[in-house]
This record gives C-alpha cells, sequence and structure tokens, in this order.
C-alpha cells in the first residue's frame, strides 16, 4: 500500500516514547509498504537525521518549535486547545494538499491525534495512532498543579482538549491505541473496533543480564523526557521524598536521572549520591551498570518505553499501577509496586536479601517482552490495522 504518515515528532533520534514507537513502527512496515512522511519539527537541527530514514519513501519536514510561543497561547483562545494550536499549521496544510494530488495514497495515518488541524478534508480513510488518552493525562496534571488560581483556565484547556481528542476518533476510519485499558476509554466514544498496537522492545537490540543486588552495590536509576509532565512529578516525588528515606537506610547507594529537559527548580535536591545525566550516547550501557529502575509514577496512560526496556535489560522494576498500566506484567511477579517511602525502603531490603526470587522475576518480565513486546510481532498488528480499512 501507499501511505502518508503524518508524525507530531521527527522520529529520530530515539529519545523520546513517540520517537521510539513511530521509529520502529515505520522501519518494520517500510518493508511492505511505500510510506511518505511528514513530520513536525521543534528545531532545523533535526533535519541532519532525515538520512536515518532512508528506509523511507519520501521525508518532509515542518517547523513548529517549542509549544510555549504567544502565537499558539492566543491560538489556544480561539476553537482549538493550546497543544492542538500548536499544530494548526500552514505549510503542513499546503505540503499535505500537494502530497495528496499528487501522489495516489491508500491512506493516511496521523500520529497522534492532536496534528489534525493541519489536514485537509480527506477522501481517502483516515487512521489515528494514539499513545495515550491525552486529555485524561493532562487533566491528571491539572488536578496537582502548584498554581491553584490557573487551575480553571487549564481546565478549561483540557476540555477543549476532550472535545477535540474525541471529534477526531469519531472522524476516523480507525483508532489505534496502545493498551487495553486505553482502548476501553475509546470505544463507547468511537462505537468502532479499535485496534491495540503497543508499544515495544527491540529484544535484539536490548540484551538481558543478571543483576547482582546488595547493600554495598544498589544502583538505582531514574529514565524519562521531563518535557513530559508526568516525569517532572515522578521525579519530583523521588528526589523529595523516595531518595532521602532509601539513602538513610542504604547509604552506599547510587542514583542516576537521565533525561532532557532536567527542572532547574530541582537542581537544589539532588544529592551527592545522585548524578544527572542530559543524554547518553547509548542507553544500555546505563541498563548494564544498574540493577533498579525506580519509576514513581502519578499519572498514567499509555504505556512506559522505560519500563519495557528495563525489564528487557534484567533490571528490577518499582513502580505504581499508574506506571505499569497497560502492561501484562504482573505485582510481585514480574515487578514490584511501591507508593510509600516506607513501602520502597522494604521492597529494596526484600530485594538485597532475596537474590534468587529476584532473579526468578527478571527472567520471567524478559519472556513476557519477547513473546508481547517484540517490535516484529507489533508491526504486524499495525499492518492488520492499516489493511482493514482499505
Amino acid at each position: 500500500m501507499n501511505i502518508l504518515f503524518i508524525s507530531a515528532v521527527f522520529p529520530y533520534p530515539l529519545h523520546s516514547g513517540g520517537q521510539i514507537r513511530i521509529y520502529n513502527l515505520l522501519k518494520r512496515l517500510s518493508k511492505k509498504h511505500s510510506i511518505t512522511l511528514l513530520s513536525f519539527i521543534r528545531s532545523d537541527k533535526e533535519k541532519e537525521y532525515i538520512k536515518e530514514l532512508s528506509f523511507l519513501s519520501h521525508v518532509e519536514t515542518v517547523y513548529r518549535g517549542k509549544a510555549l510561543q504567544l502565537r499558539y497561547l492566543f491560538g489556544a483562545l480561539g476553537n482549538y486547545s493550546w497543544l492542538l494550536s500548536t499544530y494548526n499549521n500552514n505549510e503542513m496544510k499546503q505540503i499535505i494538499n500537494y502530497q495528496l494530488s499528487t501522489n495516489n495514497f491508500d491512506l493516511i495515518h496521523i500520529e497522534p491525534f492532536y496534528v489534525y488541524p493541519s489536514l485537509p478534508k480527506l477522501t481517502i480513510p483516515l487512521v489515528v495512532g494514539e499513545h495515550n488518552i491525552e486529555y485524561s493525562i493532562y487533566e491528571q496534571y491539572v488536578r496537582k498543579f502548584p498554581v491553584s488560581f490557573l487551575r480553571p483556565f487549564l481546565f478549561f484547556d483540557v476540555i477543549k482538549t476532550r472535545i477535540w481528542e474525541e471529534t477526531v476518533w469519531k472522524k476516523a476510519s480507525a483508532v489505534i491505541a496502545v493498551s487495553d485499558e486505553d482502548k476501553r476509554v475509546m470505544e463507547p466514544v468511537c462505537k468502532k473496533s479499535i485496534a491495540v498496537v503497543p508499544n515495544g522492545v527491540d529484544c535484539s537490540y536490548y540484551k538481558y543480564s543478571k543483576k547482582t543486588i546488595n547493600a554495598d552495590n544498589l544502583r538505582c536509576l531514574f529514565i524519562g523526557d521531563f518535557a513530559w509532565m508526568p516525569n517532572t512529578e515522578a521525579v519530583t516525588v523521588l528526589l523529595k521524598s523516595l531518595w532521602p528515606a532509601i539513602i538513610a537506610i542504604f547509604p552506599k547507594a547510587t542514583l542516576t536521572i537521565v533525561g532532557k529537559q532536567f527542572p532547574n527548580r530541582l537542581r537544589s535536591l539532588v544529592r551527592s549520591s545522585v548524578t544527572v545525566m542530559d543524554r547518553v550516547n547509548d542507553i544500555r550501557t546505563v541498563y548494564d551498570t544498574h540493577s533498579i529502575l525506580l519509576a514513581p509514577m502519578g499519572i498514567g496512560g499509555g504505556t512506559k518505553f522505560k519500563l519495557l526496556e528495563a525489564m528487557a535489560s534484567g533490571l528490577v522494576v518499582m513502580t505504581t499501577h499508574e506506571g505499569r498500566m497497560g502492561l501484562s506484567m504482573k505485582p510481585e511477579q514480574d515487578l514490584f509496586e511501591a507508593y510509600s517511602k516506607e513501602e520502597y525502603v522494604k521492597i529494596i531490603q526484600t530485594i538485597c536479601k532475596s537474590s534468587e526470587k529476584v532473579s526468578s522475576m527478571t527472567r520471567h518480565a524478559r519472556e513476557i517482552i519477547e513473546k508481547q513486546y517484540n517490535w516484529d510481532t507489533i508491526a504486524q498488528l499495525q499492518d492488520a490495522a492499516w489493511k482493514e480499512v482499505v
């Protein structure tokens, strides 16, 4: 088939979850289909990476920049929410119109829904790929937003985001969710079949290795792009509450935080036992030298790539119900679930005393990933979803 794919993010380098997902799916699906990619970019430097997508038939980019610009804030005063106003782009509209007039596409795929404002009126099937329920994550964040007098304005923006998200689902020929939980939210609105195409891991890239864990060699890890609100909230909880409690019991423990745009307001919470890294050349080297992934997520939705990659690499994962949403892994069987600082300390003490149980857990988690979360298998699910609408 001939596919026109429109992405909110340029799918390289593989820093964010959206980039990882889109890159891996397009790389595999391009073996079966001719795919033209039109992608928004935040910086002109991203154009340097077009050569990394040589498996695609054609690639074009449109500058969007950062969301925090006056023109986008003013755009949110109209029908669109703030997020959607950042993708209401005339240049992209012109490029899409040109591509549709000069090529015979079988379908158009947008990912995620909020690039919809750049679409013209369509005469071919529209497939919408979602990474989470955007309005739900936004609402969870706004409820905890520290500046209380701004919350009413933000809640109004949440409402507009929800209206548009549900409207786009209804207009689409097919909608793709990343989890059964998200599918259950979408189905009553769409009143159509929702395909579940989960997030995944390149199992040939991430190798499993057994970790040595004891009180004298406790190497903990947090990974997240801090441009995404749930990650900022999670690392705040980690540094303010959880880590001080952990280091009090395990004074030789270390914590490495890896992620772009670490909040400057949290720098004062970074102790000598904590290392912050903006990015690494090969994230596998980080997984290989750490034993426990701490992911105290308070906002759920979608599925978390960092959990999948960590479990594929043999790390013990400690997270919350919100953190493991969308995954089939079970607490006490494949990972640990904790909320309070007391629970985190108690579980780490258990981990240090139960090496064989922990090894069994991490091996079982890896087996599930190989069976259910391998990109080669997942790409077949998206291929089937495309074929259904043509």
